[in-house]
């Protein structure tokens, strides 16, 4: 046996090693919480009758290819929140939806004075809705950007607080009384703070790719509640709603055009700010917004590859994160998928090259699928101590999925993180183009 040989032998045994050591601190730590909650629940009807409540502006961006509507509106106006305004930022609409909006909401053009805070392509007619006087539509011109589209919400935001909701999601009355919880709290200290959104097509198809996608929604959540709440860590997940104190938006020249991701790109840009003014924490809570129909797998890889291109961006533009916050960052975004992908493609070329037999690396295989399995069985476990939990037949897709979870979820990480690396090295813009 050659040096070399030895060497690879032992580099595959200390990443196995490492990452068992990892899943059993992560089940260890999340058996110790098990369903407890870490502060108290709200008293959501007292809130939603509080004339104390922050008023908040919620921003709907809306494109010729963005999802229906009109459930969307429903829902947010149905929302048992004291004080709130709905604002729809309508780009490139063809003529018959204009229509449908219209006779839909009994919209009528007004004229309407704000302050052109940032700077956004022109606003050609707003519309308040006959309906209901919380709803307006904004008919603006198109600039291909969803940042343009959040910095002309901002523009014409009245309240505080904004938040921007994409249509189709699926939601209840009190999803913005969670979503606002912390600010209600601590409104001095909170400067933003995101909750989930979570995939429900395990619960509503039984597909094994729906249930994939709501074990990466569980996964998420699991994270927020052992590592977040302690290390108040920049990055976001995938798939959540964020709000956002106004004035700080606007003091940082508001949503990046330039951005992947201008969510994450904002997040960054908050906490790593030292502006006095934009000064407050960022918090990543473990509540639940509402939840997202089942998306295609080419969605899938596009939101983690622009997620992922956004985060080198964010770290290329040079900002001081937080030691911690860059650790772990450093360790689940870079190390922990390195160690895996070697130990895949050391087993491999050794059962190639004739030096492991296949069995010992199928057994590889299986061992890293039996772990990742684990650990998502335990995020399925803390999963319960929030409403909506999964039914039994959702809980029988979700634990006959976990065994796969590591191989899909995790080439569609590998598959993320390199075609970003390689587009950020090229210079290129977002991928997919949505910026």
């Amino acid at each position: 046996m050659t040096l070399l040989q030895t060497l690879l032998e032992y580099s595959v045994v200390l990443s196995l090693a490492y990452l068992a050591l990892l899943a059993a601190v992560t089940v260890v730590l999340a058996l110790r919480l098990g369903g407890r909650r870490e502060e108290p629940a709200d008293d959501y009807d007292t809130l939603s009758a509080s004339r104390f409540t922050i008023p908040v502006s919620l921003i709907v961006p809306l494109r010729d290819d963005s999802g229906p509507v009109a459930p969307t509106l429903t829902a947010l106006l149905g929302l048992s929140y004291p004080e709130f305004e709905v604002i729809v930022v309508a780009e490139g609409l063809p003529a018959a939806a204009w229509s449908a909006l219209k006779d839909e909401w009994a919209l009528e053009a007004k004229e309407f004075f704000y302050r052109q805070s940032l700077a956004t392509a022109a606003v050609q007619k707003i519309y308040r809705s006959g309906r209901d006087a919380r709803l307006m539509i904004v008919d603006k011109t198109p600039r291909g950007s969803l940042a343009d589209a959040l910095n002309c919400g901002v523009n014409l935001a009245r309240f505080r607080y904004i938040s921007a909701v994409e249509s189709g999601l699926v939601f209840d009355a009190d999803a913005l009384l969670r979503a606002m919880s912390a600010p209600l709290r601590d409104p001095a200290g909170v400067v933003a703070a995101t909750s989930h959104i979570e995939s429900y097509g395990a619960a509503s198809h039984g597909r094994i790719g729906d249930a994939l996608q709501r074990l990466a929604s569980i996964r998420a959540l699991m994270d927020s509640r052992l590592v977040w709440r302690t290390l108040q860590a920049v990055l976001g997940t995938t798939d959540a709603v964020a709000v956002w104190r106004r004035d700080a938006i606007i003091l940082l020249d508001g949503f990046s055009l330039s951005a992947a991701d201008p969510d994450l790109d904002m997040m960054v840009r908050l906490q790593t700010s030292t502006t006095p003014r934009v000064s407050g924490r960022i918090v990543r809570s473990a509540e639940i917004f509402g939840q997202i129909g089942p998306r295609s797998l080419a969605s899938r890889v596009q939101l983690a590859t622009r997620r992922q291109f956004a985060a080198w961006q964010a770290l290329w533009a040079g900002r001081t994160l937080d030691g911690r916050a860059l650790m772990y960052f450093v360790m689940s975004e870079l190390v922990t998928p390195l160690v895996q992908a070697w130990v895949l493609v050391a087993i491999t070329a050794g059962a190639l090259a004739g030096r492991v037999p296949w069995w010992d690396a199928a057994l590889v295989l299986i061992l890293l699928s039996f772990g990742h399995a684990v650990v998502s069985g335990v995020a399925v476990l803390l999963r319960g101590a929030a409403p909506g939990a999964p039914d039994e037949s959702a809980l029988r897709a979700l634990l006959l999925a976990a065994p796969f979870d590591f191989v899909v979820s995790g080439s569609v990480a590998a598959y993320a993180k390199c075609a970003s690396f390689w587009a950020f090295l090229k210079g290129a813009s977002a991928p997919g183009g949505l910026a």
